[in-house]
């Protein structure tokens, strides 16, 4: 296999080229002031998507939020607070931005052709934030929801600081949105007392919300959605299983369209690597450690012409639906495909268990433990193996 190296690949320029890539949703947050909607933002999101003091203002009342990293755009209404002047502005300030949103994304149809709407520009769904706290809604809430339903956005109740609410209260409060606003709606908080946590457990929605939002958005942004997410790292896992390897993959197949002699099987690195750079910055692994990517990088350099080599040795590819006992002295589409795709689930199961153990348990890591030959290489056959238990049974 003809030499590549590490010292070859721009890490830094390929993380941005991916970046750029990636699709953005826009999302309104509203709500009164006090409400909750930063600390539902910080929960779900994390705290670098929307820091205090970091927004550009686009508008009266409305903020813009967007780190150059994050997965999506935030915009942040001023908010309210209940019986002063600024309520009568509250509804006409966001229906008015609201509207230029709109206007701004359509673009006007050439000849004999219709306008069509431009997804970067247009708000694509709206999370209102109600606290419980307060244990009512207010005209306004309903008044401002009715308005963006009407403007046929997705619209979403998140009901705030819940362990303020006894059990008879809080179904008061759900059945005055159901009632009146008609929306979905999702009990939520960001109590730290362990007590409360524990009695809140079966109340509280996040996970529902989340999945509501993915739901309503358009196919092609759910990836920037998904990736800003804090923690859901098995819809992050969903996500590169069925989009992120599939799109490499196909990247490989098309390299080798004319079948490359395996000396020049190099030729699949640069896609292994940079697939390995995506599933990374999907868990979120990419800022965790400098040198991280160029630890992947060079492990992918290094393993994979030898894993090539004992994947075909060892005959695997016979597992293969299209490949024969004999592939002969090419990598052809079928080859190249199968290969990255089993690196792709070697390389995004490790990152998951990585992800894991620091986001979600708190561990110091050592990145080398993980990302190793002998890891890769195991995790590989065992996507071989269940290939071809698929064959065998399908």
């Amino acid at each position: 296999m003809k030499d590549y190296r590490p010292d070859d690949f721009d890490f830094n320029k390929t993380l941005g080229e991916i970046s750029e890539g990636i699709k953005k949703p826009n999302i309104l947050i509203c709500g009164a002031t006090g409400a909750g909607k930063s600390s539902v933002v910080n929960y779900v999101f994390g705290a670098a998507v929307a820091r205090i003091g970091h927004g550009i203002p686009v508008t009266r009342g409305i903020t813009k939020y967007q780190q150059a990293d994050a997965g999506v755009v935030l915009y942040d209404t001023e908010g309210y607070e209940i019986g002063t002047e600024k309520i009568s502005k509250y509804k006409a300030n966001v229906e008015g931005w609201v509207n230029e949103c709109r206007d701004a994304a359509i673009k006007p149809a050439k000849k004999d052709e219709t306008d069509h709407q431009d997804l970067t520009n247009q708000i694509h769904e709206v999370w209102y934030c109600i606290s419980a706290g307060n244990k009512r809604v207010t005209d306004m809430d309903i008044d401002v929801i009715q308005m963006l339903k009407a403007k046929k956005l997705p619209v979403a109740v998140v009901l705030t600081q819940i362990d303020n609410l006894d059990a008879e209260e809080l179904l008061a409060m759900e059945a005055a949105i159901r009632n009146h606003c008609q929306v979905e709606f999702f009990r939520t908080s960001v109590a730290d007392d362990p007590a409360v946590k524990r009695a809140l457990q079966d109340y509280l929605q996040w996970d529902e919300l989340i999945r509501w939002a993915i739901d309503h958005l358009d196919e092609s942004l759910r990836e920037g959605f998904i990736s800003a997410l804090k923690g859901n790292l098995e819809a992050k896992k969903r996500l590169i299983n069925h989009k992120i390897i599939p799109l490499y993959t196909s990247g490989a197949a098309g390299v080798a369209l004319t079948p490359i002699p395996f000396s020049d099987a190099a030729l699949l690195v640069p896609i292994q690597i940079k697939m390995s750079l995506h599933i990374m910055k999907t868990y979120g692994l990419d800022q965790k450690l400098g040198n991280l990517s160029s630890l992947v990088g060079s492990v992918v350099v290094s393993e994979s012409g030898r894993l090539l080599a004992q994947t075909l040795s060892a005959n695997l590819f016979k597992l293969i639906p299209g490949v024969g006992t004999a592939i002969g002295t090419t990598v052809n589409t079928v080859v190249a495909s199968s290969f990255t795709a089993a690196m792709g689930y070697a390389i995004s199961e490790i990152c998951f268990r990585c992800a894991t153990a620091v986001f979600e348990e708190g561990k110091e890591i050592e990145w080398a433990e993980y990302f190793n030959g002998e890891n890769i290489t195991a995790l590989m056959a065992e996507w071989f193996k269940v290939k071809d238990r698929d064959k065998r049974h399908g």
